[in-house]
């Protein structure tokens, strides 16, 4: 039998934003002596890889949506949670502060004294790789690749296969009590002939793959989608291949998020609005309006097939005002976004799948726009062992979940139903700061 590498409480499958939030609440949590959790995260190709500007197409020269004071830690309201004991935990998570990094790096002055200006997503890159390199306290970040994920035979665990990077016949298991899927997931499924399949790019596309663009030629490339992948495809297509001609196409008015005091407060607190119990539309149409994407009107993308001379692929979109048409181009780019859930149906076996379903309802082959029951620790509802998707809660926990809003409050939302379990002090507490914070204008 394949041995057993580790066994932790929290399995995170990720090193990025979400998982240095949980790391540094972890530490500090050790630290103190408050409670002793145990977390693994695995990365398959390095921590906040999705930031850097070395993995898939993004330059990491984009500016952050947001500024970079919404840490690891924002927004230091942990009594609300967890009463004193947050207040404490608040006060010892001030070594993981942006305002920290930034002055171990001798650049908080001069950033301050220019009006605190937006930061690149490789600075935030570097602060969250920062923040797990310290965050060591029951801490571990474990290189490899996650190939399956599965029930441990008693139930009570999760357990992954993990390929680690350079011996990949030869994976190892790691389990844990709770299994926290981070990462922007897997690019939505694109419908396109196979036959068009090399010219078609992802999101998550990597940049050598952009070298079948031919350079120095007038080629025409359609980009699908209106958020920040198409953003950063733009950017990256301008600068590889100058000649090109680059039409995108999105469905959707050209809608970013603002810095208003509404909209930051929903996404640092969505208790103050009573979130989980506004009606449906009202959440979509909320996080439709405060997604921190830009998009321009042109049509929607259909289909994609092999162009009539055999050469280019036909692109099939209906348009707002003349119904549904057809464009040849050279190459197609699908910028149209990220799924958790064809990431997870990727590593469960078609046994979990079944089991996860049987406990909380149809996810894979739901009718689009089906809100996902993700409960209030950020999991998926009636899901054991628990299964947290923080990237799936935007809809119905609050829209700061989804992005990085509210890295703390993320963290002590998936952490508390385990602190409950390990100490009985921290349940009652919880029980009663959760009753009281629904309260809180």
């Amino acid at each position: 039998m394949r041995s057993v590498r580790g066994e932790s409480d929290i399995l995170v499958v990720g090193a990025g934003a979400k998982a240095a939030a949980l790391a540094a609440k972890v530490h500090t949590i050790n630290s103190l002596g408050l409670a002793e959790i145990s977390m693994t995260a695995i990365e398959k190709t390095e921590p906040a890889a999705s930031w850097l500007g070395r993995n898939g197409m993004t330059s990491g020269e984009e500016p952050l949506a947001i500024p970079p004071i919404k840490d690891v830690g924002f927004p230091y309201q942990s009594s609300r949670q967890f009463g004193e004991l947050g207040d404490r935990i608040d006060a010892a998570l001030l070594p993981f502060t942006w305002q920290r990094f930034a002055m171990e790096r001798h650049e908080y002055a001069a950033w301050v004294n220019s009006g605190s200006p937006s930061v690149m997503h490789r600075d935030y890159g570097e602060y969250l790789g920062w923040v797990l390199e310290r965050a060591t306290e029951g801490v571990t970040v474990y290189d490899g690749r996650v190939t399956e994920v599965s029930v441990a035979e008693d139930r009570d665990l999760w357990q992954a296969e993990v390929a680690e990077r350079g011996r990949p016949e030869d994976p190892e298991r790691h389990r844990g009590r709770a299994l926290v899927l981070t990462g922007p997931g897997v690019h939505r499924h694109f419908p396109h002939d196979p036959e068009v399949e090399s010219r078609v790019f992802h999101c998550d596309s990597r940049r050598e793959e952009f070298v079948r663009v031919p350079e120095g030629e007038a080629v025409e490339i359609a980009i699908v989608g209106g958020g920040e992948s198409a953003l950063s495809a733009l950017v990256f297509l301008r600068e590889l291949r100058p000649a090109a001609r680059i039409i995108v196409y999105t469905p959707t008015l050209p809608l970013s998020r603002g810095e208003s005091f509404l909209e930051n407060r929903v996404f640092a607190d969505p208790d103050n609005v009573d979130w989980e119990h506004l009606d449906l539309q009202t959440r979509r149409d909320f996080v439709k309006h405060c997604d921190d994407h830009l998009s321009f009107v042109c049509g929607r993308a259909v289909h994609v097939s092999l162009a009539a001379d055999g050469e280019g692929a036909a692109l099939e979109f209906e348009s707002p005002s003349e119904g549904m048409c057809s464009q040849r181009y050279d190459f197609v780019v699908n910028c149209t976004g990220f799924d958790l859930l064809r990431q997870l149906r990727g590593l469960f076996p078609d046994a979990v799948r079944d089991q996860v379903e049987e406990q909380c309802g149809p996810l894979w082959d739901a009718p689009p726009q089906t809100e996902v029951p993700i409960g209030r620790g950020l999991e998926l509802e009636g899901v054991r062992p628990r299964l947290h998707m923080p990237g799936l809660g935007g809809l119905r926990q609050g829209p700061g979940f989804a992005n990085l809003g509210s890295l703390g409050l993320l963290a002590n939302r998936v952490l508390q139903p385990l602190l409950s379990e390990l100490d009985p002090a921290f349940a009652g507490i919880s029980e009663t700061m959760e009753d009281k914070s629904l309260l809180l204008d």
